[in-house]
């Protein structure tokens, strides 16, 4: 057993704690603002000078992560140093309390009411850290704490993205593999989606008692967040009496594409409240409900694009030559599709139709229609030989041969 140290830089020490893979947390005192602390060290002290570097640089990315965070369900950072006797420390808040961790192993699954409370809690930590762009990128049982009133606190922050930092770089893996999202188990990639999906996977072990990725080798445990996806909570344990609404709220924040999780932690516990409600999750009924708006859009869109080709269609079908009404003349401007817009084809084929309403305005004996087509006619095709033809003809049928 290792000795209890007497003092760690200006803090008294006056218990261990716990003990974890890397480091013994130590309950202390300190003296200058006379108050308990936590004290994090390292265990293993015969490190190189490199690797002490490597783990000063961690404790003080947790406390730069920390400082940009205030919030009452985040652990609060102190101070951060290096003892000539014990290496790197690290000084936070002492949150009186137990882990969740030891709270499953004690208890077991969580109560509904106990469960919202902690999922809450975490996703407000959640999203004070996003905001200020920090990623904390190992969140499991055992970083979350619970003091004696219920609340719970998000720890260790030891590993977490910072922006501008140069200890946590992306395309490297940090984090515990059955708590770790596929994409930073492949190729390092962390996100407030990969926060996501280890905050989903704590729930569901808190829901059921079980991990969603279970097994003790880590390479088989990381080959099955990657490539298999867990078996609902409440088949994992069917004594939990879990609804099959609040399996698919779980299970959604499990997904192995981050873009199929949900949008924020707050968005899935919003999910999970109304899942064990017995209610489909919100976003499932906002698509039923914009349902007849998508499709009284596409609808709108689609009468849009007819009503513009309609307009811009040269040809105009709707001029019966035995109606001779106003609505032909009126219909007949094909210039209003503009004859430079139209290829040499369309307005070849323009001129055809406005020498055809010419003829038959003239077989009315309607002149000012007929020289009005014409008009249309020469400005679609001036080249028409028939335009010169219906011209001559109606000076023959003007009166007086004027």
């Amino acid at each position: 057993m290792e000795e209890l140290p007497q003092q760690i830089g200006r803090y008294r020490i006056d218990r261990l704690l716990g003990s974890g893979s890397m480091g013994n947390v130590y309950l202390a005192h300190d003296a200058e603002l006379d108050r308990p602390v936590a004290v994090k060290t390292l265990r293993d002290l015969a490190l190189d000078a490199e690797m002490r570097e490597v783990f000063l640089s961690r404790f003080q990315n947790e406390a730069r992560a920390a400082a940009r965070l205030h919030h009452p369900n985040i652990v609060q950072i102190f101070d951060v140093g290096d003892d000539p006797k014990v290496g790197p420390y690290l000084v936070f808040e002492y949150v009186r309390g137990h882990t969740l961790k030891q709270e499953l192993r004690k208890g077991g699954p969580l109560s509904r009411d106990t469960l919202l409370d902690l999922a809450q809690h975490v996703a407000d930590a959640l999203a004070t850290a996003h905001l200020a762009g920090v990623i904390h990128r190992d969140i499991k049982p055992e970083n979350l704490l619970i003091t004696d009133n219920g609340q719970v606190k998000l720890a260790d922050f030891g590993i977490a993205r910072v922006p501008n930092a140069d200890l946590t770089k992306e395309g490297q893996f940090l984090g515990t593999p059955c708590y770790a999202a596929p994409e930073t188990l492949r190729s390092g990639e962390y996100s407030e989606q990969s926060d996501l999906f280890s905050f989903g996977a704590v729930i569901y072990e808190a829901a059921c008692g079980e991990r969603a990725f279970p097994g003790a080798e880590a390479m088989a445990v990381a080959h099955q967040v990657m490539n298999i996806d867990p078996v609902p909570p409440s088949e994992a344990n069917r004594g939990a009496a879990i609804s099959t609404t609040v399996d698919a709220a779980i299970l959604r924040a499990l997904r192995k594409n981050p873009s199929d999780r949900y949008a924020s932690a707050r968005t899935f516990v919003s999910a999970l409240k109304e899942s064990y409600d017995g209610r489909r999750p919100a976003k499932t009924r906002r698509k039923r409900k914009s349902l007849p708006f998508v499709m009284t859009l596409t609808l709108g869109i689609l009468l849009a694009l007819w009503v513009a080709v309609e307009n811009c269609n040269p040809r105009i079908t709707g001029t019966d030559a035995d109606a001779g009404t106003d609505a032909g003349t009126d219909a007949g401007t094909g210039a209003d599709a503009g004859p430079n817009s139209l290829s040499p084809h369309e307005r070849e084929e323009a001129a055809k139709d406005e020498l055809g309403r010419a003829r038959s305005a003239l077989e009315r004996g309607d002149l000012a229609e007929a020289a009005a087509a014409l008009e249309r006619a020469s400005k679609f095709d001036s080249n028409n030989p028939g335009i010169a033809e219906l011209r001559q003809q109606m000076l023959t049928l003007q009166p007086d041969g004027g």
